[in-house]
């Protein structure tokens, strides 16, 4: 791009734009340059600098009018539900991060480049034929699309497990099961809501709650032989940040628990670096809240069940680590 820094805008500024306005802060690759809600400006402000999970950000921030001000820099501000009317070329924008969750397609994301953006980075897996790349994975074969999906956080945290042991020593089925945090798509309290999943009707504060996954078919993108021989479940508990996957695959060959251990540490020393991590310690999950990696997996908890059958675990800030790849993948956009 044109510029010494990617200049970025952030569509829809909930948990994951916010989270990635955090990273973007310390990433001398970037600069904040808008960002566009349908919430006031003064919300907008009190949310990014004060967050329950993550602790008040280490900068000042003050509003001017239409801008933000952030440790002296100004962002420009905006509360458009159409992104045909944001005037994005004024701004000078590299890199839109999609994150409102509306857009979802190609033609969706359109009017973000007519406005003015060259690149578009979606926060979520899409609903059509858009490219879809996960930094470690398949990241280098980004071929300069101007519309790209970064995949969801789940499939951020396994398709990278998955690739190690495909790699390895192949995969013939798999089960995956998601301890994952509740989101704001649950409900407090119960009442109504819209999906059809009438479990998140439920309180997400008080129940553990088994959902319907999407997490299956993110992984079975990028390994289409799996496709119908994965499972995915999501039990939502009731806990803020973080998530812990379990993963049992079954192997195309025999395995050792030496030979899995030895896969896991050279994959993640070269390949997935400062992607994926490796504990040896017994934590838990208040320990990995903003881990920025996309999984650290739990070896202690890795183990070989029979010859073939293999169980790995593995934790991720589904919010804090998907960010970070999130904003990766900014960065490969902008430079090709």
């Amino acid at each position: 791009m044109a510029s010494e820094k990617i200049r970025l805008f952030i569509n829809g500024f909930g948990r994951i734009g916010r989270c990635a306005a955090r990273i973007l802060m310390n990433d001398p690759r970037f600069e904040l340059v808008g960002i566009n809600d349908i919430y006031s400006f003064e919300q907008m402000q009190m949310l990014f600098r004060y967050d329950s999970v993550y602790g008040t950000l280490p900068h000042e921030v003050s509003l001017q009018g239409e801008r933000m001000i952030v440790a002296g820099q100004p962002v420009t501000l905006c509360r458009e539900s159409d992104p045909g009317k944001l005037m994005l070329e004024k701004i000078g924008v590299d890199v839109v991060l999609e994150c409102s969750g509306y857009f979802l397609t190609l033609p969706s994301c359109q009017p973000f480049l007519q406005q003015g953006a060259k690149r578009v980075v979606v926060s979520t897996p899409p609903r059509d034929e858009m490219p879809v790349y996960i930094r470690g994975v398949n990241d280098s074969r980004y071929a300069a699309e101007p519309v790209i999906s970064a995949s969801s956080c789940s499939a951020n945290a396994i398709v990278p497990v998955f690739s190690i042991i495909e790699d390895a020593f192949g995969i013939e089925s798999a089960m995956l099961s998601m301890y994952h945090s509740y989101t704001s798509y649950q409900r407090l309290l119960d009442t109504k809501h819209y999906s059809q999943d009438t479990r998140r009707a439920r309180s997400a504060t008080q129940n553990i709650i088994p959902l319907q996954s999407s997490a299956a078919g993110a992984t079975a993108y990028f390994f289409p032989h799996l496709r119908d021989k994965l499972y995915a479940k999501s039990i939502r508990i009731p806990l803020d940040a973080v998530t812990f996957y379990d993963l049992t695959i079954r192997t195309g060959s025999d395995v050792t628990q030496t030979g899995i251990r030895a896969a896991l540490h050279e994959a993640v020393s070269q390949r997935y670096r400062d992607i994926l991590a490796l504990s040896h310690e017994p934590k838990v999950s208040s320990d990995y809240i903003a881990d920025p990696h996309s999984a650290v997996i739990d070896l202690p908890l890795c183990s070989v069940q029979e010859r073939d059958l293999i169980r790995i675990c593995a934790w991720q800030d589904n919010e804090y680590g998907y960010a970070s790849r999130l904003v990766d993948m900014a960065a490969v956009a902008a430079e090709r």
